[in-house]
């Protein structure tokens, strides 16, 4: 069928998994922007909770697609400030959904999203993040409020983009980076018990997470400087 001149394309369906309590929208989803991130939803009575926004401003579009009304989405927890983590929060703008970031990255987030209406810091957000089962931890290094999200009941990380599967890690080198920081915070996942890794990109992990940690400690302490 011949599409009309400046007839909008709806969008494709997005390639949708679900590892343990979690909806996975993979970031190979959301087409039209340069890069993205995996987006990880949450369901918990009735409603539903966001973890990263996605690189693309109409994230809410294809969270309809899934079935997720935006009357239903209760918060959304950005993992750090890069735009291609938080401009998906365009789409909710007018909604004033609540969302949380670091205080050390709510700066570099502005500079996607400007004047979003209700975004606090992650401090704010540990009597929800409790209700869901989850804690935060800060893991600097990628960017100075990089933060990841712990489920100890699960065993699940989520954990944006300081570490992802086969033992790779984030970039240190963009504004805000640490070498230091990143060795640190990756010492300290590396404690953890850790079986299902749901990274900020690529492969989600759903066994014997921890291995992946440390083959990226490994890998850093080889390239790192503290």
């Amino acid at each position: 069928m011949t599409r009309g001149v400046g007839e909008v394309l709806p969008l494709p369906s997005p390639l949708v998994s679900r590892i343990g309590r979690f909806l996975v929208l993979h970031e190979e989803s959301f087409v039209g922007v340069s890069i993205s991130s995996n987006v990880y939803i949450l369901r918990e009575e009735g409603s539903f909770y966001i973890f990263d926004a996605s690189g693309h401003p109409s994230l809410l579009s294809y969270l309809a697609s899934t079935g997720i009304h935006r009357s239903l989405i209760a918060g959304v927890f950005l993992t750090h400030g890069h735009y291609d983590h938080v401009r998906g929060l365009e789409s909710l703008r007018e909604y004033s959904t609540k969302a949380y970031i670091s205080s050390r990255d709510m700066r570099l987030m502005e500079e996607t999203v400007r004047g979003y209406p209700s975004c606090s810091d992650l401090s704010e957000a540990s009597e929800v993040l409790s209700k869901l089962g989850l804690v935060s931890i800060p893991t600097p290094g990628h960017t100075p409020g990089s933060a990841c999200f712990y489920s100890p009941g699960e065993s699940l990380l989520i954990s944006g983009d300081t570490v992802f599967a086969d033992g790779y890690f984030g970039r240190t080198d963009l504004p805000g980076g640490s070498d230091s920081e990143m060795l640190e915070s990756l010492e300290r996942l590396s404690q953890m018990r850790i079986e299902a890794l749901l990274p900020g990109h690529g492969p989600v992990v759903s066994e014997r997470g921890s291995r992946h940690i440390l083959e990226a400690l490994s890998c850093a302490k080889g390239m790192l400087r503290r």
